[in-house]
């Protein structure tokens, strides 16, 4: 008998370690949203301690299971918060509390399957419905407050004290989407006909959400009307089944719409993919500037707009416009995180946008361009402050995660204007010979100088 056609007894631990083979082949299933889940080890080996606690722990309101305050003071206060949050939400909403809890726990395992099961194992049904109810209801009534600028009515400042608006957006800190919508129901009263019917407070925390995500995307501002559409925009994709998974997903789907004209031109670039080589090594916006392209605001703030324009020697580079502030960095590490997330599939728009952005950004001369364009919102006061922060943010990122369909072709383009020999040159007179009217003039006067001597010095030998 040949040695591969000998049978051999396996033992059970045997058969069943042969077992998670047939599991890896198959693979587990995949759900409708991404879990709530932690920081991928991946990306934490990226940053140090410090810095992973920085930007993805909360700083003093834990909000869901994953980092429920027991024993740890530095939530003690929130935790004060949260109740007395919750409370006044329950008793301005009219209904029971019991009401609210018994909606929760009705739902309790739906809202379970949102998070990785070892996450939440150690949480009964009851305990997990008590938590859902108090950070949920606290968490709608400090969007309320904050968007409706009611904290005066609040007597004091101790909510907003300790409810830092950046531990909402963090990815360990997320309460299902869903969660919130079954609370916001139970704000509905039965009428007679025992049709539930929204009632004014139900639509006002619905828009107070919306309103909330518009007020901390980053961007600069936008005008009542273009707010006003988005917020419409918003509550169709809601009604159209597009439930997000939770508010740091409302926030990237706000960062990269783009308006229905603009999908034109992703089919453009994806036509041309098989054109093109490798991602080149890129250029920082001076070393732009020295090739003759400027850099204006995108005509939309969606981190999708990002166009280039040649024109003979000069070009432009149109860029969508973005707040920079204390809040930056932290929000963008967490998109980066939700990016990476492996059952969440997307194509690292946030994280390409944010390493074509850090190669654009070497120094603090860098940023001043992009202010002066009105790109750059700098609320950091140092624009040297503002280059070490998306230097620092992209050091270590994955490397090939930038998404090529949308920045390929666009950094092939800006390479082929940057080889071309006499565009460098030609830039190079145009900002020193035509940039300016006064420059214009000292030109003219240069070369009406030169024509007099030439034509005194003609006379002069005739």
């Amino acid at each position: 008998m040949a040695r591969d056609e000998i049978q051999i007894t396996l033992t059970e631990d045997e058969v069943k370690n042969l077992k998670s083979l047939e599991e890896a082949e198959t693979g587990p299933s995949t759900p409708n949203k991404p879990l709530i889940q932690k920081v991928t080890q991946i990306l934490r080996a990226c940053y140090s301690k410090e810095e992973c606690e920085r930007y993805f722990e909360p700083n003093s309101v834990a909000i869901g299971p994953l980092h429920h305050p027991k024993g740890d003071w530095r939530y003690e206060g929130g935790e004060k918060s949260k109740l007395q949050l919750a409370a006044m939400f329950i008793k301005n909403s009219g209904r029971r509390k019991e009401d609210f809890y018994n909606n929760v726990k009705m739902e309790i395992n739906k809202l379970r399957k949102c998070y990785d099961p070892k996450d939440v194992e150690k949480w009964n049904d009851e305990e997990l419905a008590l938590m859902f109810l108090v950070d949920g209801c606290a968490l709608l009534n400090f969007i309320y407050i904050d968007v409706n600028k009611k904290w005066k009515e609040l007597g004091g400042k101790n909510y907003l004290v300790a409810f830092p608006k950046l531990d909402l957006y963090l990815l360990e800190n997320q309460l299902p989407y869903q969660l919130l919508k079954i609370l916001i129901k139970t704000c509905n009263k039965v009428s007679d006909n025992e049709k539930v019917k929204d009632s004014n407070l139900a639509r006002e925390l619905k828009k107070s959400i919306i309103s909330f995500i518009n007020m901390n995307d980053m961007r600069p501002g936008d005008s009542p009307k273009q707010q006003g559409e988005r917020e419409e925009k918003e509550e169709e994709e809601e009604e159209e089944g597009k439930e997000p998974a939770h508010l740091l997903e409302l926030l990237r789907r706000r960062l990269i719409h783009m308006e229905g004209a603009k999908h034109e031109q992703d089919e453009k670039l994806e036509s041309n993919l098989g054109n093109l080589k490798n991602w080149h090594t890129f250029r920082n916006i001076k070393e732009l500037k020295d090739h003759g392209i400027s850099c204006k605001p995108s005509e939309t703030s969606s981190v999708m707009d990002i166009t280039f324009c040649p024109n003979f020697y000069k070009a432009t580079l149109k860029l969508p416009p973005i707040k920079v502030d204390d809040y930056t960095v932290p929000k963008l590490m967490n998109l980066i995180a939700y990016e990476m997330c492996p059952d969440f599939m997307n194509d690292f728009e946030i994280t390409s946008y944010v390493s074509f952005l850090d190669s654009l950004i070497d120094k603090a001369e860098d940023v001043k361009e992009l202010r002066d364009a009105g790109i750059l919102d700098n609320r950091l006061g140092s624009d040297k402050a503002v280059a070490r922060l998306f230097n620092k943010i992209s050091t270590n990122l994955v490397a090939g995660v930038p998404n090529p369909k949308q920045y390929k072709e666009l950094t092939h383009r800006i390479q082929e204007h940057c080889n071309t020999a006499w565009s460098i040159h030609l830039a190079q007179l145009y900002h020193t010979y035509f940039s300016s009217p006064w420059s214009i003039l000292a030109f003219l006067g240069a070369l009406l100088g030169l024509s007099l001597t030439a034509v005194q010095t003609y006379k002069s030998f005739n």
